[in-house]
């Protein structure tokens, strides 16, 4: 059976922008392009445009910069996808299989806690906003940064409401616990944490701890797997065999692992339900390596899903269905 899938988080863009030389997105030494998604399965793949606020003092500027990229890749490519704004892309992608292409923004900081800002964010086609990355920002406090005062700002309030009333996704992942559980307790719309992994299996605090998991289920909201090797917990290996690909000159390199994908999947469903896990890579944003080589070995990901219990219906679910359900729900 051929699974096709939703990625709710890559960083692909980031990539093309900063480093040309690696291809485009048609075609390219990344993780993710186009030809890779097709053969991979992709139903739907969410481009997030990363900013580094401790690289770029003007996130503004630095988000103008990413959004530039996808327009020109758009302008070369749009043939191959359709942009998702609205519920109906959603729907008319599950009808036809073309590939759908989602935009987000991965740190809140860019809007500066403005209104105004996040108006034009969604003009310029944005769907989806991470509320932080690894900095504190006007918005909220990201994980690792807790506290009594430390839940949403006044202006994450406002903006977390009004993405509400635009239908565009609430992220916390990067988010801190306080904050997470405030907006799954207080939006009026479930929320997603769109690549993040379980804490009780990887103590980092990236990841989220079963409470949590088990409010998502209780909300309806969804949680994106995240294949990097940091939040998996997968070992430093001295060889991979069949990788030549990986460098092992320097030392043993850490491999994310598909046992270790699987594990924190199968964990996240016991806690928060089947219907809360789907996918969220973090292709092209993952230091130093993967099993899965890129997007076009995902069929690999499901036959280690069904090796180790899951149902057939279960890794439906995990690789489309629930965000499918949500997407088609939410936008």
């Amino acid at each position: 059976m051929t699974y096709r899938y939703i990625d709710l988080h890559c960083d692909t863009i980031y990539e093309l922008t900063d480093h040309p030389d690696k291809g485009d997105l048609l075609r390219s030494s990344l993780e993710i392009d186009l030809e890779k998604l097709a053969k991979g399965g992709a139903l739907i793949q969410d481009f997030a445009l990363f900013v580094d606020m401790g690289e770029w003092p003007d996130p503004w500027a630095r988000y103008q910069q990413l959004l530039g990229e996808f327009r020109r890749q758009k302008a070369k490519y749009g043939d191959h996808f359709r942009q998702i704004l609205c519920a109906e892309d959603v729907k008319a992608c599950e009808a036809d299989g073309r590939l759908g292409a989602m935009l987000s923004i991965e740190e809140g900081g860019v809007l500066g806690g403005s209104l105004e800002r996040l108006h034009q964010v969604y003009e310029d086609g944005v769907r989806l906003i991470t509320l932080t990355w690894n900095y504190p920002n006007e918005l909220a406090w990201p994980n690792g940064t807790e506290g009594p005062d430390k839940g949403l700002t006044e202006a994450g309030r406002a903006v977390v409401e009004e993405m509400g009333r635009l239908h565009m996704i609430v992220d916390t992942s990067h988010l801190n616990d306080a904050g997470t559980r405030e907006v799954l307790m207080e939006a009026k719309r479930p929320p997603v944490a769109s690549h993040s992994d379980a804490r009780a299996v990887t103590a980092h605090s990236r990841n989220l701890p079963d409470d949590l998991l088990a409010l998502f289920g209780e909300k309806g909201g969804l949680i994106g797997l995240n294949f990097s090797n940091h939040f998996l917990g997968s070992p430093a290996v001295t060889s991979f065999p069949g990788r030549d690909d990986i460098d092992f000159s320097k030392g043993p390199v850490q491999v994310s692992l598909l046992r270790d994908i699987v594990r924190h999947g199968m964990y996240i469903m016991d806690k928060a339900g089947e219907d809360v896990l789907c996918l969220g890579t973090d292709f092209d944003g993952i230091q130093p390596a993967l099993e899965i080589r890129d997007a076009s070995e995902m069929p690999r990901l499901a036959e280690a899903f069904l090796a180790a219990g899951a149902t057939e219906t279960q890794v439906e679910k995990i690789f489309s269905g629930n965000a499918l359900r949500y997407l088609k729900e939410m936008l």
